[in-house]
Formats: structure tokens, C-alpha cells, sequence
């Protein structure tokens, strides 16, 4: 099925915040989009590190295995879903400068790049769920890039100290669960 190469993704942009905590209140819809998006990404800086590689084999996210970075290195296995709406490429062919623009998210007004690259961009959100039982909420996001990819991943979060955060994604038709480990580093499991 699908595999991407790391080596061929060029992304552009800066550092950037692995997640972003929302601060106070009750995590809304329009505040979990944000945190989804950022949580789901990683620093753009990094990828252009990772295509930039001399063995990208051996690239380590700094950040660990976050949403991106796993769907970026997936290979399909034979108990795969044919269909997955987990995620799945909507081409037989993937075009790498299309994959890294969409990534990379639209240019804000200054003409750069945002500073996450993710394959959750908040322009690409078609849906999103969001139910609060005291400090944790859980819901369900869903995402669409035109003629490239789309998905559909649960969440987690949890509110500590007073500001909410992802903790987890889980792809189930996949069989993926990403959860926040010890550190801040993103964990496959």
C-alpha cells in the first residue's frame, strides 16, 4: 500500500510548540481544534532537519511519535482495513510537494509557513467532537485535505492546572494509539 519516504518531504517554517495548552474554562470545540492541530503536529524545523538527512532511516522526532510523524512513517500491514477511515491516502500516488505543502499549512500574511507542521491543520478540521466529564474529554476529530488524504482520529485531553492539553490520539481502525509520555515526548503504542 502506502508508505511515504521522509526524504522526499521539503517543508518550510520555524520552531515550533509541540501542544499548546488552553487556559481556563471548559475546553470548547473552537479551543480543542487548536490544541488537536498543534498536538497532532510537529516543529517544521524538523522535518526540513529530516529531509535534509544524510540516513533519514535513523531520524528521531525530538518530540517523539507524534500524529504526523506516525502517519508520515506508516506502513500498511495485511490486517489493514482496505478502507481505513482512520486515515488513508486518496490517491494511488502520493505527490511528496503536495504531502509537504499541505503539512506545512497556507502562508499567513507575511508569506510564512507556519511553525507546526501537521497533518491536522486547523483549515482541514470537517468535524469535531467534544465531550467534557470533569478534568477529561474526549471526542472525535475529523479531517480532509482535497485529492490527497483524509481521516478521522479520537481524542483525549486532560485538564491540569487549570489549562487543557491532548494527551492522546488513538487511529482504532489502525490499531495506533499515540499517547503524551513522561517528558512531553509523544509515545506509539
Amino acid at each position: 500500500m502506502f508508505r511515504i519516504s521522509a526524504i522526499a518531504i521539503v517543508v518550510v517554517g520555524s520552531a515550533a510548540l509541540f501542544f499548546v495548552n488552553a487556559a481556563d474554562g471548559d475546553l470548547t470545540v473552537a479551543k480543542a481544534k487548536r490544541l488537536i492541530s498543534d498536538a497532532a503536529g510537529m516543529p517544521a524545523e524538523e522535518l526540513r532537519t529530516l529531509a535534509q538527512a544524510q540516513d533519514p532511516a535513523k531520524f528521531q522526532p525530538k518530540n517523539g511519535d507524534t500524529l504526523t510523524w506516525v502517519v508520515l512513517n506508516y506502513a500498511p500491514g495485511a490486517d489493514t482495513p482496505k478502507n481505513p477511515t482512520s486515515f488513508k491516502f486518496l490517491e494511488e500516488t502520493i505527490n511528496p510537494a503536495k504531502l509537504a505543502s499541505a503539512i506545512s499549512g497556507p502562508k499567513d500574511m507575511l508569506g510564512k509557513f507556519r511553525s507546526t507542521s501537521t497533518v491536522i491543520q486547523p483549515e482541514y478540521i470537517t468535524d469535531c467532537t467534544c465531550k467534557i466529564d470533569g478534568n477529561t474529554a474526549t471526542g472525535t476529530v475529523s479531517f480532509n485535505v482535497e485529492k490527497l488524504y483524509e481521516g478521522k482520529v479520537d481524542y483525549t485531553a486532560r485538564k491540569k492546572d487549570g489549562n487543557w492539553r491532548i494527551e492522546e490520539f488513538q487511529l482504532p481502525d489502525l490499531k495506533i494509539t499515540i499517547a503524551l509520555g513522561a517528558g512531553g515526548k509523544w509515545v506509539k503504542k
